[in-house]
Parts: structure tokens; C-alpha cells; sequence
């Protein structure tokens, strides 16, 4: 029993340990080989993740674009403007936007015909279509050109791989907790908690000290913003404001001129930074470019000739970030599939160094339609895994991997709601919300203590180990914590108490029949634990139960309720069998057991020599 006890209270303490240590630090960084890596690094309380409700951040609403655009031009002969037009479209149950793009020949339009007009409006199916062909034929006259460019509604399958997508998106952005789901057949909503405002992490060579740095970002405007320091000369700067680019730009000159030379500089955050990311997509594309003499030493020099060789991002398998093993730069690894590897295997194997010093070709690749980078094959890639380098830093290189691995939208996306989460309000409701928790916590203490006494004392230092080993998940899981989290949370701290009371009581009553105090502690356990296990059981199931609807419904509200209750469950029957039970053992061992009434808030009977004690009750009825 003795050897059971010390193994069962080095396991506590080392739990206990881990979880005071996971709390205490602002930041964790674990990686050890074969698993996968821990980093965290949130701004809540304890560094605990803070949802939608609790730290603000931003609500989207894209819409899926859909429309038809005509091309119309009329006979020269033919007079015509965009409000007869327009009229003519109206009168036709046709409401649209006519614009004047070429007036004959000699004008824009195309050539042999006269006015040309660009008509956009809503999606026409191929009968309307032709309704409203017919109906311009009769008001003006026959269109001399009547061509149809269609975007028509989405499907089902086409929003549901917008889902996806734009989930990887933000995702990979490090949001925390993303809420990505679709609104009737054709928009899509998004709530990005922590994307208001800008964080700034900066290192400087030299020391720096946090109150000029909050006054010197002050004077720029910039009130709202926070300064911690994280050590080593290293500074984390959170703005409630979103940073531009410019914004960002102009700040790191500030910061290199008034406090001293910049080491590392990196601005992440903020609604622009994830709509560029929602909303665009890297266009790569791969060319074959000829130089005017040997590229090597010298580089590739003008005059240029790029050939596309039909290698575009649509090929690449994988983007990743990554470093230079050999200059410690950052880059974005990628890797083609089996055509993409082909396509690059057969191009490097022309043109790389190598195997021709005097080669006059490079590769030339370009986002978006811009050059990026221009690099020399310097050998014959034939596995498709290939790297893209360019005086990247952390975040632009992760920002790219970003784009080049989530892929096209199956469907072209509009912007057409925005907005702030105010992060005061999320502040209010936390603090409400902690300051509930804890006057929750407090008087369920004094109660425990006051009625059980020194069985309370122990309640009450496994309540607080409940709390801390709880926090501690709920950091490491991580558990975005909003006001229904916090909910589930508080509801357990009444369970995690019920499994000591029960235990308590039935220690009680064995007191009562006149057992000693170990033996009413065994037995006090053994009896109680069948009520704990059915208890707690049913709570788990009912748990499981709401996670389920609520993967399926969309219910992200009694998601959060019911995974910080099924974590608070769990914990408390360890705290409750385990911690409880150690603590009570441990007050027997240093001379209470003689004590038992501090275990019980009943009188207990002096015991008869030679008898076991037995209720009041009893031995008033003799």
C-alpha cells in the first residue's frame, strides 16, 4: 500500500509540475523527433487561446460571383445609345449595365459592325438569352455581334471545395479557431478571431527598454498598442489598429532610427493580411528564359526571351516552408506531381550548369504575372522537389507556401460584407467571465472547508490542482476559449466538487458506525466510487452526444460547451480519485487519523470499550 501510495503521489506531483510549468511559460517550443511539433504562443491570460467573443477579430461574408456579360454591336447604319439599349433590356425583364465600349470602324468595337456595348447583370440561362437577343432585335434591330461570356451559379460540389479551400487557407494563417460555413447556395461566411490588429515581433542587437518603445509607438498613434518583452532583446508589439504595409514599413524605420540596428523584423495579422489570403491566388508559372550570353558568373543578361513550357502552379503537389541548408535563408520548398516533375526534369536537364557550363538559359518564374526570381539550373532535377528562394522572410515565405499550396477557387469569390469584432467587448466578457469563475470558485471553497473541515481543505487543494491541470490542456490541446468554453469550464468545477462530496459523505457515515479513519477512507472510496464512475459517465456520454449534433448542425456554441465539460470531467475524477485520495491518506500518516471529528461535521460518540460505535439513532432506541 505504502509503495502504491508514493508512486501514485509522484505522478500527481509530476502532472501537477508539468501543468504549473505549461502555464507559467509565455511561450512553448518543443520539438522532439518523431512527433509532432509544439508551438505555442497566444496573448490570452496564461497564454490560453481566446476565441471570436473574447479577443475580437473579423467577420466576412464572400459571395460567390455569378452574372452573364454580353458583347453587343448593332449595323453601322443603325442609331443607337446605351439608355436605348438599357430601355430595351428593361422592357424585356432585364436589368443590367450597359456601357458604350466602340461606336463603328474607326472606334473600339469590332471591326464591320457600329456601337458596341458590354451588358453585365445577373446570370441569363440560355432561354433568357435568347428572350433578350430577340428582344433588342425588336426594339433596335438585329445585333450585328451577340456574344455571351457566363458565370453561372455554383454547385454544390463547387461551394463545398470553396469550404475546404478557404478552411486550409485560414488555417495555415494561424488564426485561432477558425469559423468557416457556408450561408445559403452561394455565400460563405468567415469569423477570424485575433485577425484585428496587427502583432509585431522585433529583435534588436542591442538592449532596448519597453517603456520607450511604448512611448515612442505612442507618439505615433498608435495608443492602444501593448510592448512585452520576451527576453534576449526580443519584443512582441500587439496594435488593436491594422498595420498597412506602409504602415509597417514606415514603424521598422522608426524603430532602427530611434532605439537601434533591427536583427529580425515580422509583422503578421490583421483583416488585410487574411482577406489577400482568402481572396487571391498565387498565379506560379514556370518559363524557359533565354539570356544574350553564358549565364555563368555573370548572371543572365538582356535581351531576354521567355517560352512557357506549360508548368504552372496547377502541377505542384506541396509548398512549404523551409531554410537553405547551406546559407540559412529562408525558402519555400515545393514539389511537383508526376507531370509537373516531368515537365522540370526535362527543362533542367537541357539547361543546367552542370552538364553545359556554356548554357544561356535560366528559369524564370513568375506570380502573379510578376518575375519573382530568375535562378540557374545548376544541376538535373529528376524527383520534382525543387525550391523557390528570393530575400524571403519568415512570413512572406509562409504567406506564399500559403497560396501556392491552398490552389484556385473552384468559383470566383466577392467581398461583400466586412467587419470589426471590437476587442473591448471581447476584453468586458472575459473579464466578466473570469471574475465569475473565480467568486464561483471561491465560494464553493469556504463551503467545503466550513462543513468538512479538513476533508474540505483537501477538496479545496484538489479543486485548485483541478484547475490548473485543466488550464494546462487547454493551453497544450489548444482549446479556443469563448464565453460557451468558459461555461462547460465553470459547470465541471461543480462536478469536480460533487465526486469529492460523495466521497466525504460516505467517509462520513463510516466514521459514524465507529470505523477508524483509514479503514472509513477505504471503504469511504470503495462504496463512493460506483455513484463517481455512473456520474460522471453519463455526463461524458451526454458530451459526446452534443459534439456530435454539433459537428453535424454547425453548432459551434454547444461544441464549445460540451469539449471544455468532457475535458473538465475527466480531470475531476483524477483529482477526485486520485489527489483526494492521496491527501487524505497523507493527513492520516502525519497523526490526524486520531483526530476523526475534523473529518466530519457531526459530534462523533466516545466508542464503548470492547464495541464498535454505532449512529445515535441506534443507541437512543434501546
Amino acid at each position: 500500500m505504502r509503495r502504491r501510495t508514493i508512486f501514485l503521489t509522484a505522478f500527481i506531483l509530476l502532472a501537477l509540475g508539468v501543468s504549473a510549468v505549461a502555464l507559467a511559460l509565455p511561450e512553448i517550443h518543443i520539438g522532439i523527433p518523431g512527433l509532432p511539433r509544439l508551438d505555442r504562443a497566444e496573448s490570452g491570460p496564461l497564454g490560453l487561446k481566446l476565441g471570436l467573443d473574447l479577443q475580437g477579430g473579423a467577420h466576412l461574408v464572400y459571395q460567390a460571383e455569378t452574372g452573364t456579360v454580353l458583347n453587343v454591336a448593332f449595323a453601322e447604319d443603325i442609331e443607337v445609345d446605351a439608355e436605348l439599349v438599357r430601355q430595351a433590356l428593361a422592357d424585356a425583364g432585364y436589368q443590367a449595365d450597359v456601357d458604350q465600349v466602340g461606336d463603328g470602324p474607326t472606334g473600339d468595337g469590332p471591326t464591320g459592325v457600329g456601337p458596341a456595348y458590354r451588358v453585365s447583370g445577373e446570370y441569363l440561362t440560355p432561354e433568357r438569352r435568347d428572350a433578350v437577343r430577340q428582344a433588342l432585335a425588336e426594339a433596335i434591330g438585329e445585333p450585328g455581334r451577340f456574344v455571351s461570356d457566363d458565370t453561372p451559379p455554383p454547385t454544390a460540389e463547387q461551394m463545398e471545395g470553396v469550404l475546404g479551400i478557404i478552411s486550409r487557407r485560414v488555417n495555415l494563417y494561424g488564426t485561432e479557431e477558425p469559423i468557416v460555413q457556408q450561408f445559403g447556395d452561394d455565400r460563405i461566411i468567415i469569423q477570424l478571431p485575433g485577425a484585428s490588429g496587427s502583432v509585431i515581433n522585433v529583435r534588436f542587437g542591442a538592449a532596448a527598454d519597453v517603456e520607450k518603445l511604448g512611448s515612442l509607438i505612442a507618439d505615433q498613434g498608435y495608443e492602444d498598442a501593448e510592448v512585452t518583452s520576451q527576453g534576449e532583446n526580443r519584443f512582441r508589439i500587439s496594435t488593436g489598429t491594422t498595420l498597412g504595409v506602409a504602415e509597417r514599413q514606415e514603424l521598422e524605420t522608426l524603430l532602427a532610427s530611434e532605439v537601434g540596428a533591427i536583427e529580425s523584423y515580422q509583422a503578421t495579422g490583421g483583416i488585410e493580411d487574411a482577406k489577400r489570403l482568402i481572396g487571391e491566388t498565387a498565379q506560379l508559372e514556370f518559363a524557359r528564359r533565354k539570356c544574350g550570353g553564358p549565364v555563368a558568373n555573370v548572371g543572365c543578361l538582356p535581351p531576354f526571351n521567355d517560352s512557357s513550357i506549360g508548368l504552372t502552379g496547377d502541377d505542384l503537389v506541396d509548398a512549404y516552408v523551409g531554410t537553405d541548408p547551406t546559407t540559412g535563408e529562408w525558402v519555400v520548398n515545393i514539389q511537383f506531381g508526376d507531370r509537373g516533375a516531368e515537365l522540370f526534369g526535362q527543362m533542367t536537364g537541357e539547361i543546367n550548369i552542370r552538364s553545359n557550363p556554356q548554357t544561356d538559359e535560366v528559369i524564370a518564374v513568375f506570380l502573379d504575372g510578376e518575375q519573382l526570381i530568375a535562378p540557374v539550373a545548376l544541376a538535373h532535377i529528376r524527383d520534382g522537389r525543387s525550391q523557390i528562394s528570393g530575400n524571403f522572410n519568415r512570413e512572406s515565405a509562409r504567406t506564399l507556401a500559403i497560396q501556392l499550396k491552398s490552389g484556385r477557387l473552384p468559383v470566383p469569390l466577392t467581398l461583400i460584407q466586412e467587419s470589426e469584432v471590437d476587442s473591448l467587448l471581447g476584453a468586458e466578457s472575459l473579464q466578466r467571465s473570469l471574475m465569475a469563475g473565480l467568486v464561483g470558485l471561491a465560494l464553493v471553497l469556504v463551503f467545503v472547508i466550513a462543513y468538512y473541515r479538513a476533508a474540505g481543505v483537501v477538496a479545496a487543494v484538489a479543486l485548485l490542482c483541478y484547475a490548473v491541470v485543466t488550464l494546462a490542456i487547454f493551453k497544450l490541446v489548444p482549446v479556443t476559449l469563448t464565453l460557451p468554453h468558459i461555461g462547460g469550464f465553470i459547470l465541471s468545477i461543480g462536478l469536480a466538487v460533487d465526486a469529492n462530496i460523495l466521497i466525504f459523505e460516505r467517509i462520513k457515515e463510516e466514521i459514524r458506525i465507529g470505523r477508524s479513519l483509514a479503514s472509513a477512507m477505504e471503504v469511504g472510496f470503495n462504496r463512493a466510487w460506483p455513484a463517481i464512475r455512473d456520474g460522471n459517465v453519463s455526463t461524458l456520454i451526454t458530451c459526446v452526444v452534443l459534439l456530435w449534433f454539433g459537428n453535424r448542425l454547425g453548432g459551434g456554441l454547444v461544441n464549445g460547451f460540451a469539449l471544455t465539460l468532457l475535458i473538465g470531467v475527466m480531470v475531476s475524477m483524477f483529482t477526485a480519485v486520485l489527489v483526494s485520495r492521496n491527501l487524505l491518506q497523507a493527513l492520516h500518516a502525519i497523526g490526524l487519523g486520531r483526530a476523526a471529528s475534523l473529518f466530519t461535521p457531526e459530534k462523533i460518540q466516545p466508542r464503548a470499550s470492547g464495541q464498535r460505535q454505532r449512529p445515535q439513532s441506534a443507541q437512543g432506541g434501546r
